[in-house]
């Protein structure tokens, strides 16, 4: 038995790369950054964070790319840049810079930064603030209001989805290795959540409340876990679809909290706010259901509530006991609840609300 002979010719090669790299450089030329190189080396930086792993262990490094460091330093409120290797506009070098800096840029405190210059690009860390009521330097580039400023945004919303952000609104979010198109960006899911959670808080203290929450609840959804949570209108502490749980003797109140720092700027009540933010991620690593309010308070975690039977027997049903909870929870929608949220294992997020 010979294998085909040469009249077969050569197997045809399928590759996403280069229609990757032309989008890419569309983008670029878009924001004013045009050039060849920097669209293969950028390529490359979103196919690898993609789903960047470290040691087995999933990292979530943010990255920038720009051309003037202080520039980019002040658009994105980032301090103490610490360089650490240069090399040509390559993939090998965009390589060479993750493996050396995103180990170091993993939560709020150090970002990855890419910088052009005529040699090559040289990269490094530098520090942000992650005070959960700060912008994240990616929100800032979101705000930006021109182009002025050449600065590129790359971050993992989820596995295989990167936002592309440049300034003055210039975005675009890519879905690589058969990530669903079909569902909403994470980061409007998450938008979604942090609006039910704060429906309900006072008009003055809303925006700085939801910023709290989005910032929280991102952090929670890039860990491995799966999490529910349950948001209930205001004028309620419980439900009776709960049938075991931890629920708290006090509604925790958030917004409380925030405003006491919003007022005084003191010490204890930063602390206060990084403490309640630290505890909130605690409950949603937790099995079971975190139980939030439309006011911004934190009611109870680790809730479970009873599947009917009927449930699984549903035609075109798939899914374990968190997509079943989440079903009894959205059935529940505009009765017992305001909102409901998930975030499976494997990375999938949903937010139904009233």
């Amino acid at each position: 038995m010979t294998g085909p002979g040469p009249e077969a010719g050569s197997p045809l090669i399928l590759s996403f790369r280069h229609l990757l790299t032309e989008s890419v450089s569309a983008f670029l030329d878009e924001a004013d950054m045009t050039c060849p190189q920097t669209a293969d080396a950028l390529s490359e930086l979103l196919v690898t964070l993609s789903r960047y792993r470290e040691e087995g262990a999933l990292l979530f490094p943010t990255a920038f790319l720009g051309d003037d460091l202080g520039a980019m330093m002040e658009l994105l409120g980032g301090h103490d840049p610490i360089p650490l290797g240069s090399g040509p506009r390559t993939r090998a070098t965009i390589q060479r810079a993750l493996k050396q800096c995103a180990p170091l840029g993993q939560g709020r405190w150090w970002a990855l930064y890419l910088l052009r210059e005529p040699a090559g690009l040289t990269y490094g860390i530098f520090r942000t603030d992650p005070f959960p009521l700060a912008e994240t330097p990616l929100e800032r580039l979101r705000h930006a209001p021109d182009r002025g400023v050449h600065v590129v945004g790359v971050l993992q919303l989820a596995d295989n989805i990167i936002e592309l952000r440049g300034s003055g609104g210039l975005c675009r979010h890519v879905y690589l290795s058969g990530a669903r198109i079909d569902l909403e960006p994470p980061s409007v899911v998450l938008d979604a959540l942090a609006s039910a959670v704060t429906e309900q808080v006072l008009p003055s203290s809303r925006e700085y409340a939801r910023g709290f929450f989005r910032r929280v609840l991102f952090e929670v959804m890039q860990s491995s876990h799966g999490t529910l949570v349950a948001v209930l209108p205001r004028e309620r502490a419980g439900s009776a679809l709960f049938v075991d749980g931890i629920l708290l003797p006090r509604p925790m109140d958030v917004v409380a909290l925030l405003d006491r720092h919003h007022t005084t700027q003191d010490g204890s009540a930063a602390s206060a706010v990084r403490a309640t933010a630290q505890l909130l991620r605690g409950m949603m690593a937790t099995d079971g259901i975190t139980v939030l309010r439309a006011d911004g308070c934190i009611l109870g975690y680790n809730v479970f509530v009873r599947h009917p039977e009927t449930l699984t027997r549903q035609p075109g049903f798939f899914g374990g006991a968190r997509r079943r909870t989440y079903e009894v929870l959205c059935a529940a929608l505009g009765n017992e609840l305001a909102a409901a949220f998930i975030r499976s294992q494997d990375g999938d997020v949903a937010c139904r609300r009233v």
